[in-house]
């Protein structure tokens, strides 16, 4: 186990909503050696899931596609030359324990996997964990790699910050749409894979309630990803009444600011369901292919919505290699909302 004065380099170059999940982490190493030197490496584009965190002491940021053969030298160079004592690899993949192993750092942990190669079983690696139970959530994961340091993390949650320029920005916004002292809702429909989204008429249905019925107008959310593009025309050409759309204009900071401001958040399995959970806004997510024992919103107050069939969660993208998920589309709108009314009914 490292003094508490040593450097600790923790690698999650996954997807944004993973590096997310990856943050009670910070918080676990931070309450036991609150002296330590931490840094985070994650992929170019998740950085803002963990900027401005105030356990971290430095942040690496590694360009998987990008990158110039001089600029991956540069940057392995410099992984060096920061001499970490302790190295958690959180990932899984290969690149993430080419890094470990390249940071020469005496104490290097990583889980085992499944098929994974001799060289990462006993080269990458000086501690080789034992892969975390398949039905655990993510949160959970990532934490086994700090137990095995004999640190026993309490109430771990997820945690996420932005600057006063961010939060500035979202309340000129609010102000600007009517919206800064009135409650409203966040629905963000896309997510990174069409087998995760729901029907356009689903959530035309889901706003037209929120509006008629509780009285919450809707804020739109996506990315400039053609296919969440593509979905969220479809939505506002199939509703009723004129949610606000803000696709497109929102950087990942932005988008957790403006839901920390929302009375409730709608979505799918995605980086901002995550998100909803990181700033305590109670979430809506519809769940297809995927295990909600592993991705659902981490903690209390949320509702997640998942046909209750024996297929499900197959973990397959769509049926059939149709890229469609029949488990999602087939959740009808009416289901929707008796769940969301029965949920925030008895919370």
């Amino acid at each position: 186990m490292p003094t508490p004065s040593k450097r600790i380099l923790v690698i999650k170059l996954k997807q944004p909503g993973d590096v997310l999940v990856s943050t009670p982490v910070i918080a676990a190493l931070k309450a036991a050696w609150p002296d330590c030197h931490l840094t985070y490496l994650v992929p170019k584009g998740t950085e803002d899931m963990v900027s401005g965190h105030p356990g971290l002491d430095g942040l690496l940021v590694a360009d998987r596609r990008g990158a110039t053969w001089g600029q991956t030298w540069r940057f392995i160079r410099d992984l060096r030359r920061q001499r970490f004592d302790l190295v958690l690899e959180l990932s899984g993949g290969d690149r993430g324990a080419i890094y470990s192993f390249l940071t020469g750092a005496p104490e290097r942990l990583g889980f085992a996997h499944p098929r994974q190669p001799f060289w990462q079983r006993h080269g990458a690696f000086t501690r080789l964990l034992p892969r975390p139970p398949v039905r655990m959530h993510l949160v959970e994961q990532n934490l086994a790699a700090v137990r095995a340091l004999g640190i026993k993390p309490v109430n771990p949650r997820l945690q996420f910050f932005w600057d006063a320029a961010v939060e500035q920005k979202v309340r000129d916004w609010l102000t600007s749409l009517g919206l800064a002292e009135k409650p409203f809702v966040v629905m963000h429909p896309g997510a990174g894979w069409g087998f995760k989204c729901w029907t356009p008429g689903g959530y035309a249905r889901v706003i037209e309630f929120f509006q008629d019925q509780w009285g919450l107008p809707t804020v739109l959310t996506g990315t400039r990803a053609a296919h969440e593009q593509e979905l969220l025309a479809a939505v506002l050409k199939e509703c009723r009444t004129a949610p606000v759309d803000l696709s497109g204009r929102l950087n990942l900071q932005e988008l957790g600011a403006l839901i920390s401001k929302a009375r409730l958040f709608f979505g799918m399995d995605s980086a901002p369901m995550h998100l909803a959970a990181a700033v305590n806004t109670p979430a809506v997510a519809l769940f297809g292919p995927s295990g909600v024992f592993n991705w659902g919103p981490w903690g209390e107050g949320h509702l997640v919505i998942q046909k209750d069939w024996d297929c499900v969660p197959c973990g397959q993208d769509g049926c059939e290699g149709g890229k469609v998920s029949r488990c999602l589309v087939e959740i009808t709108p009416e289901e929707v909302i008796e769940a969301m009314a029965r949920h925030f009914n008895q919370t």
